[in-house]
């Protein structure tokens, strides 16, 4: 099989669910040299597959029939055989391919393919979460199964904290490979920052970047669809940049929920360097002693009432033994 080039026509978008990945991803669709198709979704699933070879290998396995670099070189071949014909269908010469759980195995695809480009996606972890616990609320009442992650303000914190960290060691990795752009200046300065991706990309500045609401996008089918419309509606996903929405968790969290999701990243040392602060910012400080008194506490107090449900369970055992 003769290899390929190696993922120089790849754009590949990762984040946690939420913070920008679709607007990102509209935004590089509009440029006239890059389509940004619909989520494959698959590449994380195509990724786990060769890391279980790999593992195969290593323990002798399946090592009389591949090698690692056999391995790799058919799951580029799979990997551009897939996504590459659409491209070249539209006459462009770039794939933006944006999943978001594609930030998970970014180390992995920077191996595969090393000439790809690869765009990281954060936003105020306070926002993703009000953002996700939306959406479940959204498919609880509409009777949808969604993911677990937007089930629970622990769940949705996780899975934001584990994907944004993601990105951050794929960055440090390769930092000339990979970009991290901030929603919140993608929104507020969507020139500078449209400039500075196409400036990653080697590819030259468009306007049109700028406006995506103005453009269709291949995406829209699979991601507005009635199945799936509590993720985005028709209006939300072909929106352009809009600053109004950057404070909208204010709205959306509670005074302690806002001081637990501040507490899981406010160690995060990248996300401070890009200006988010967890100081609980705007709290009136009432509500911040309430909101950090309960968060400090609440764990301790959970983990209290468990033990006693423990020993009664085993008490109510003991008794049932003894009177049978």
């Amino acid at each position: 099989m003769v290899d390929m080039s190696k993922g120089s026509r790849f754009i590949f978008v990762g984040g946690a669910p939420r913070s920008g990945t679709t607007l990102m991803q509209n935004m590089l669709d509009s440029h006239p040299n890059i389509l940004g198709g619909p989520e494959f979704i698959h590449i994380p699933d195509i990724v786990h597959l060769r890391n279980k070879l790999h593992h195969s290998i290593a323990i002798e396995w399946i090592d009389h029939f591949c090698s690692y670099d056999d391995v790799d070189r058919y799951i580029r071949f799979l990997i551009e055989s897939l996504l590459l014909p659409l491209v070249d269908s539209y006459g462009n010469k770039f794939l933006s391919e944006k999943t978001p759980g594609n930030v998970l195995v970014f180390p992995e695809l920077i191996s595969l393919f090393p000439d790809s480009h690869f765009i990281h996606v954060v936003r105020d972890p306070r926002a993703v979460v009000a953002s996700l616990l939306q959406v479940g609320m959204r498919a609880k009442k509409k009777g949808i199964e969604t993911a677990a992650f937007t089930g629970s303000l622990e769940a949705a914190t996780a899975y934001s904290k584990k994907c944004m960290m993601a990105g951050f060691t794929a960055s440090k990795i390769a930092p000339e490979k990979v970009l991290t752009v901030a929603y919140e200046r993608l929104v507020l300065n969507p020139e500078s920052e449209t400039k500075n991706i196409c400036n990653f990309l080697g590819v030259d500045w468009s306007s049109q970047m700028t406006n995506p609401g103005s453009y269709r996008h291949l995406g829209e089918k699979a991601i507005t669809s009635k199945s799936d419309e509590i993720w985005y509606d028709a209006t939300m996903y072909n929106s352009n940049p809009e600053a109004h929405h950057i404070d909208k968790w204010k709205t959306l969290l509670t005074p302690t929920q806002r001081v637990r999701i501040a507490k899981s990243f406010r160690d995060c040392e990248e996300l401070v360097k890009l200006g988010y602060d967890f100081s609980i910012n705007g709290l009136p400080k009432a509500n911040y002693i309430i909101g950090l008194t309960y968060s400090t506490f609440f764990p301790l107090i959970d983990k209290a009432l468990n033990s006693i449900q423990s020993i009664a369970f085993r008490i109510a055992s003991i008794r049932r033994r003894l009177y049978n």
